[in-house]
Parts: structure tokens; sequence; C-alpha cells
């Protein structure tokens, strides 16, 4: 992109492995691990909407959709949309039973007198107290459990974004390809726009709940299909035209887009230090937006399940302004994090699958019972480290999806 520096800027070679992408992903694993494993820590300061009004999922939607429009779209324009169906049709596979093995596994597990399961078997919500099965009882029987494993219409909330990546993978990913290869695009970001428009004014007849879930799967609730594919078809068509991307940011309407990222970017890591939320202390937080102003905003226009506008935005102005950092002073950051965020970042899937092991192993040990601020930190580095050290030993890479 334009403002090079050529002494620490990214080394770009052409390649369909983007080690800025990687990177990227690499540094929302310790976020998404701090919110799953949800013992209050210093890594809240940076994951709980601290540095804008953004959560992991978005990023990580948008980054699989780049991914896929550069590596599935090489594919496309080499070998053809039959080659690169059967590719993306045999991804999706793999996804699925992985996500039912999950599903499965744990439902299993529950049979095990000593294992607590309730970090993974029920959904907390913070806002209203309410706690929700995800399970169907044990009382239920077999056939109820494994139609709704094979639905995906249960399983651990902290693994459900997965099945949001089968549907994508399987019935958005082929559709947004067809229409690439009909040269159909302006009609792809128009109907992508119109299904999202959609469902954001469709009225709810439960609040904050999706009314338009198409599959019936878990997951839609709190990743309906209908809008989350919007930043997943976006982030397709960017990865695809990324050459020609690149060289319009290059350009003088570019450059005024990155600076208008980061001013947008900045605007809103102020407006979310507002978020009167009680667990921060008063020092994190300031006092420009009065609570109940924040609050009405938040809900009206930064709904994370419906992606609200606001967000939208801000996720939007901040990929751009990250991935402008990294592209001018790549080799700093990679020099300070590389070596620890890169194999986190490349290996994201078998992070997904090792963490919710991991954090039933955590949940039923004395640790998360003390409340302890700084216990709470070394529970999340310990985690971190001891995932980072699996995948720099590949441990069961045989066995388990990358």
């Amino acid at each position: 992109m334009g403002l090079q520096t050529a002494d620490w800027a990214y080394p770009e070679d052409g390649g369909t492995r983007d080690l800025r992408l990687d990177f990227m992903r690499g540094f929302v694993i310790p976020l998404l691990i701090s919110s799953h494993f949800e013992y209050f820590s210093l890594l809240m300061y940076i994951g709980w909407e601290r540095i804008g009004v953004i959560s992991t999922a978005e990023i990580f939607v948008t980054l699989a959709g780049v991914v896929v429009g550069m590596v599935y779209g090489k594919k496309f324009k080499k070998d053809g949309f039959d080659a690169c169906l059967t590719a993306l049709l045999s991804r999706a596979g793999q996804l699925y039973r992985v996500n039912v093995f999950i599903i499965l596994c744990i439902a299993l597990l529950r049979y095990v007198p000593f294992i607590d399961m309730t970090t993974v078997t029920t959904f907390h919500n913070p806002y209203t107290g309410v706690d929700y099965p995800l399970y169907p009882s044990v009382n239920d029987g077999l056939f109820r459990l494994l139609s709704s494993a094979l639905l995906l219409r249960c399983g651990p909330h902290q693994f459900q974004i997965i099945g949001l990546y089968v549907m994508l993978f399987a019935l958005v990913t082929p559709l947004v390809f067809w229409m690439l290869e009909k040269k159909q695009l302006k009609l792809l970001l128009g109907l992508s726009w119109i299904l999202y428009l959609v469902n954001f004014g469709m009225p709810e007849s439960q609040a904050a709940t999706a009314e338009i879930r198409w599959t019936g799967a878990q997951f839609e609730y709190a990743f309906p299909l209908i809008a989350w594919q919007l930043i997943y078809v976006h982030g397709i068509v960017a990865g695809y035209h990324k050459k020609e991307l690149v060289e319009f940011f290059n350009g003088s309407y570019g450059r005024m887009l990155i600076y208008a990222a980061f001013f947008i970017s900045f605007c809103f890591f102020i407006f979310t230090l507002n978020h009167p939320i009680k667990e921060f202390a008063d020092w994190a937080k300031l006092s420009l937006v009065p609570p109940e102003t924040f609050e009405h905003l938040y809900f009206n226009y930064f709904q994370k399940y419906k992606i609200g506008p606001g967000r939208l935005l801000n996720m939007v102005a901040l990929f751009i302004s990250i991935y402008v950092l990294l592209t001018l002073y790549w080799k700093p950051f990679n020099r300070a994090l590389g070596w620890f965020l890169i194999p986190l970042g490349q290996a994201s899937l078998y992070v997904f699958f090792i963490h919710i092991f991991l954090l039933l192993l955590v949940s039923n040990t004395p640790f998360p019972g003390y409340h302890d601020f700084w216990v709470n930190t070394g529970i999340h580095f310990v985690v971190l480290t001891l995932i980072w050290v699996m995948v720099k030993k590949q441990f069961l890479f045989q066995w388990i999806p990358r």
C-alpha cells in the first residue's frame, strides 16, 4: 500500500500466503481465549471491545473470506469452477466432521460423573443473568442427541462459529465464485447488502434474537447467516481482487481512504472507552458519553449478532488500519511478536479444537474459583503458552485439522 517505508515494510513476493493475515489471526486468538475462558484478566483490557466496538468473530470471519478469495480464487482462475467447487465442498465437509465430533465428544463426557460440564454445555447471558442449555437433556435419548448433532443444533457455544464456517463454505462460497465466473460482481455485492439490510430492519419477536435463521442451527442465534455473509462475501471479493486493491490503495484516493480509516478507528477507540461496563477500573474508562447514551447507541447500531452498521464501519476501518500498519512496519512487528502469533494464526482450526478441551480442563480445577485478577491473568497466559507449544511441536497434527 501507499506510504512505504522500505526498511521496515512487508516484503511483497506475489505468493498466495500472506503472513500479515496469519499475524492478524494470531493476534485475535489470545483475545478469543480470554473471552472464552471467562476469567477477568489483563487480556480483557484489550479483548473486551477496548480497541474498538468489535469482537474477535468479525475479524476471524473477514480474514476467512479474504484467505478463501486468495487461495481458492487462485485455484478458480487456474483450474476452473468445478475444481474450485470440489475443493470448497471438501473443506466444508472437513469442518462439518470436526464440528460434529466436538459436539458428540462433549455430549459423551456428560456421562462422566466427576467432570463439571457446565462451561461447555450451557450459555450464561451476562446481561439478563439467564442460563441456556446448549444440549438436549441426557434423558431425551440417543436419537434426539444424534439428530441435534448432525443438524448442528447443539454444542459448545465457544465452538459454534465453526458451524457458521460450514455453511459459508458449503452454501455461500460456491455461489460467490459462480457469480464471479459469470462476471456479476455488482449483482453479487448488491444481493449481499440487500440480505444484510433485510435482516437488520426485520422486527424481532424476541429482543436481541435474530428473526431470520435459515438453517435452524445453533450458531444462527449468535451468527445469523443472512447477516454474517456480508463481511465474508466482501472478504472473498477483496482476497480475489487483492492485486487491484493494493494498486488502488497506492493511489491518491486510496491513501485518502487509509487516512480516513485511521481517523475512524481512533474515534471508535475513544467511543468504546466510554462503555460503562462495571468490571473495568475507572482509570480504564472515559465519561465523555453518558452511560444511557452509550447503551442506546450500542443497542441500536453496534449489536454483534446482526453486525450493526456502527460495528461494521468500525470493523472495516480497523481492518484496513491494522493491515496498513503491518504492511509499513512489518519487520519490527514480526520480530517482536511474529514468532508467537504467526504459528497460532496458521493453525487456527487446531487452536479452536484444542481450546475446548483445555477450557473444560481448567474449569474443573479450583483456580478459576479464586476470582483473582492475577490468577486469571496467569491462567490465560499459561493456556496460550501451552497451545503455542502444542502448535510448535505439532501435537496430534496428524489427527486434528488446521
